[in-house]
């Protein structure tokens, strides 16, 4: 059979049972039908909304009473606070500059006592050199002292 050649088959229908089809296809034209008219249902719905509000908007404003100039000066600027950000990307780009600015920098804590910033990393290699400084106690009595003085430098 596989000598490649066609195979004919013979012109006139086969006759078997076993083998149907849906008779009762959907049916396109009722489809399209309920199609069409739910695109017209949803513009004309559209277009009595806009109808709507228009209407509505210019009885408000018939309705409501002009607001005098004085009020319109006296007006605040801006919301009340708490307010929102405006570009929080740039408020925390410019935050962790200020951070570093102080941290890795030199200045001026109190100029009048001579009380200095120091960038963090020198003060590291300070205390790494020299160790930590003991301070005395103040007011916090012997227990303070004592442990005070029980710490050895490195």
């Amino acid at each position: 059979m596989l000598t490649g050649e066609p195979v004919n088959y013979p012109a006139e229908r086969e006759n078997n049972p076993s083998v149907a089809h849906e008779s009762t296809d959907a049916d396109a034209h009722a489809i399209t039908k309920f199609g069409i008219g739910l695109t017209l249902v949803v513009i004309v719905s559209q277009l009595v909304l806009w109808w709507l509000f228009s209407h509505l908007s210019q009885r408000e404003q018939k309705l409501s009473p002009p607001v005098s100039a004085i009020i319109k000066a006296q007006a605040p600027k801006e919301p009340p606070e708490p307010r929102l950000q405006g570009n929080p990307q740039l408020d925390m780009r410019k935050m962790r500059q200020e951070e570093d600015e102080v941290l890795n920098h030199y200045g001026w804590v109190d100029p009048d006592r001579g009380i200095v910033r120091l960038p963090i990393q020198r003060a590291l290699d300070i205390v790494a050199k020299k160790g930590v400084p003991q301070f005395k106690a103040t007011a916090g009595g012997d227990a303070a002292v004592g442990a005070a003085k029980s710490q050895k430098p490195r």
